[in-house]
């Protein structure tokens, strides 16, 4: 498998613009549809990515480069927006998609696909906008050097599911198969969605490898993990909550 790779993404300034106006605008149907757990997910999701993009990948291990700033922002501010627009956008869809509701299956179900609709045409149409619109057109490179990291991603992947297929063959927490796959397909599309959005107006410069390979194993490193976060570490919680407030 051709584990070494560099991914790289190249894009006009007024991207950024964009990508802050659609992640507002995201929450904001978010908040209005109730779905304040995802927001808050999505919070959470601005400190993991930035931890990873800026702490380890650009300061400690120099995988990830960044080139062509505008004079106004610094690499640390380019990471603290990198950090909002995908940590907010992914971490609380997903959240959206793992979030039930047993007494409305319906709408439950017609949510799903509306806020999936949105995420993947909000994310295409700021992209090819930023393409033909010349708003800024300062050209910005990032770039993501992977080599060793692709084994630890596809090892990390696999010992998460085994343990959601354990869970599913032990029936426990209300997991079953169809549960696993789903929660695949939903860390897929998740993904799919960003390389996809960026690979079609050219934004992205990668191999049709890299965007399978990307699509199926980087965010299903968390996705099980998101899963479990929500549905299992969240009501426990608000129990708890619930009993303390009692007594």
């Amino acid at each position: 498998m051709q584990f070494e790779s560099i991914v790289i993404r190249v894009f006009d300034a007024d991207f950024m613009l964009l990508d802050l106006f659609f992640t507002c605008a995201w929450v904001v149907i978010l908040y209005k549809k109730g779905y304040i757990k995802p927001i808050l997910f999505g919070l959470m999701g601005i400190t993991i990515n930035f931890t990873i993009d800026y702490g380890l990948w650009y300061s400690v291990m120099g995988i990830r480069i960044v080139e062509g700033l505008p004079i106004w922002m610094s690499p640390f501010a380019f990471f603290v927006y990198f950090s909002i627009t995908y940590g907010v956008m992914q971490y609380s869809y997903v959240q959206v998609m793992f979030t039930n509701k047993p007494d409305q299956p319906e709408l439950e179900k017609r949510e799903r696909i509306q806020m999936s609709v949105l995420f993947f045409g909000g994310w295409l149409l700021i992209a090819y906008l930023s393409v033909l619109a010349p708003i800024n057109d300062i050209e910005v490179t990032v770039i993501r050097i992977m080599n060793q990291q692709r084994i630890i991603e596809v090892f990390v992947v696999v010992v998460e599911f085994a343990l959601l297929g354990l869970l599913a063959h032990k029936h426990k927490f209300g997991i079953n198969w169809r549960t696993v796959r789903y929660i695949f397909f939903v860390g897929f599309f998740v993904h799919f969605s960003m390389e996809i959005t960026l690979y079609l107006p050219g934004i992205r410069q990668s191999s049709v490898f890299d965007l399978i390979f990307n699509s199926l194993v980087e965010f299903n490193m968390g996705a099980p993990i998101l899963y479990l976060m929500l549905n299992l570490m969240v009501p426990h919680l608000e129990k708890r909550k619930t009993r303390s407030n009692v007594f």
